[in-house]
């Protein structure tokens, strides 16, 4: 493995110094800091550092781009006397945020950073089941397997499941954020997720319980009621942390989150929860009713969304969409703008005067064509140039109207690059989405040949 240390401990300094850290988390590409004093997080420093490609505050983090080896220089860091002397322990799970010396932010900050802990986890394994569901559908269609024998179903439950149960697994991380017993939390999940209930919930229809009458709301694939009750959970528990004699709490704390908050989520957040989720697919019914434009909007600027953390707000919406209809366009035509990063790094990395700028391209282009993983693309090369930035935007944009032309949508969730691309394959009109694909590479890669080569990006010359 590469040392690490001389850039870990640049990179310390670039933060403030390691007693200037609360704490330190990851995610695909870079390193996130919770800091003391956010002042002194030397971007302009730590920009000039051999190895980082970029820095961003956002979310309550600040936040340093590292590219895909992060994890071996966060575990490097992670190391340094000074930070195991502060009691800081490797995460065992990427993007699993612990929250001492937690600041506060903003409330859209408050609230992405909240979706992203939540969601986070369970975004590779997304992933990961939108390649399989791939996969099994196209052996489907084939004739290979037979669609309602054990073989498809096995494999379609790799996605599906996960889609299905989300309060599940939703309040198992929701549980965590609000920092209460996550096991508790989701066996609130389960509970109302279980099929002797779950099967009386349906949705729009009356229901009965206690003798009270109300709107029935079904909770398979949704997130919003899930997300309330555990929040107010939280809540609940610390009072009878409070009230209740120390030796009682290790049975009654649960119990009583369970009795109240089982029936509370049915009666209560559910039909809340419907309620916003009827909203918004009422207002993303309405954005969307132009699908044509929203592809364009989707695949121009999706790419900034995400590299600005905001994301968050946005996937939840479009997995929910997903679940409710069964297919979602926004998601494709969003990948559009990782497809236009690919073409622009390409040329870069072909037309570029300087070996380094070359290499530096080439290494983003190979992670943007294998993993989807944009991050180094953008910081490393798009960022350098408003022209490339105009490019990456431009390209996009005309290839999410080729998806809007053709209609394509998701019909499950999956990255771009070669390793996801089986689960675009079930996607609809799969044809017109590999069209937008070469849209958006050939027209970044043509586009950024001509501004290196007329000399409009004086960075690469």
């Amino acid at each position: 493995m590469k040392d690490y240390k001389a850039l870990v401990q640049s990179v310390i300094a670039g933060v403030g110094g390691a007693d200037n850290i609360n704490d330190c988390i990851h995610c695909a590409t870079r390193l996130r800091f919770s800091l003391k004093d956010e002042s002194k997080f030397d971007q302009a420093a730590l920009k000039a550092v051999d190895g980082v490609l970029g820095t961003l505050v956002n979310s309550g983090y600040c936040q340093v781009l590292i590219g895909t080896h992060v994890g071996d220089v966060y575990n490097e860091l992670m190391n340094v006397p000074e930070m195991k002397a502060k009691g800081l322990k490797v995460s065992d799970a990427i993007d699993d945020p612990a929250t001492a010396g937690e600041k506060r932010t903003g409330l859209l900050d408050r609230f992405t950073k909240m979706m992203s802990d939540v969601y986070s986890p369970y975004i590779p394994i997304l992933a990961t089941g939108g390649i399989a569901s791939g996969v099994i559908g196209l052996l489907a269609n084939m004739g290979v397997v037979d669609s309602a024998g054990l073989t498809y179903q096995t494999f379609y439950a790799i996605f599906y499941a996960l889609i299905y149960f989300f309060p599940i697994l939703l309040a198992f991380t929701a549980g965590k954020h609000f920092k209460c017993n996550q096991y508790v939390a989701a066996t609130l999940g389960a509970a109302i997720m279980y099929p002797g209930v779950a099967d009386l919930l349906v949705t729009g229809e009356k229901a009965n319980l206690f003798g009270i009458n109300f709107t029935a709301y079904n909770f398979s694939g949704s997130f919003i009621p899930i997300l309330l009750a555990v929040f107010c959970m939280s809540y609940f528990e610390k009072w009878l942390k409070k009230v209740l004699p120390q030796i009682t709490q290790f049975i009654l704390v649960p119990f009583l989150c369970l009795v109240v908050f089982v029936p509370l989520t049915i009666l209560v957040f559910g039909p809340i929860g419907g309620l916003v989720a009827n909203a918004i697919t009422a207002v993303y019914n309405l954005i969307g009713a132009n699908t044509i434009l929203v592809d364009i909007v989707f695949g121009g600027l999706f790419s900034l969304v995400i590299l600005l953390g905001m994301h968050w707000a946005v996937i939840p919406i479009q997995l929910g969409i997903m679940a409710e209809q069964g297919f979602e366009t926004s998601l494709a035509a969003g990948g559009m703008g990782n497809y236009a990063v690919m073409g622009v790094c390409l040329a870069v990395a072909v037309f570029a005067k300087n070996a380094g700028d070359r290499t530096t391209a080439g290494s983003a282009a190979f992670t943007d064509v294998l993993c989807g993983i944009t991050e180094p693309g953008l910081y490393g090369i798009i960022l350098r140039s408003k022209w490339l930035l105009g490019t990456m935007i431009v390209s996009g944009a005309a290839a999410g109207l080729v998806l809007g032309i053709g209609g394509v949508a998701a019909t499950n969730f999956s990255f771009t690059g070669l390793l996801a691309f089986s689960g675009w394959l079930g996607c609809v009109n799969f044809p017109m989405y590999c069209v937008g694909i070469a849209v958006s590479v050939g027209l970044s890669f043509v586009l950024t040949a001509v501004l290196i080569k007329s000399g409009k990006v004086n960075e690469y010359n």
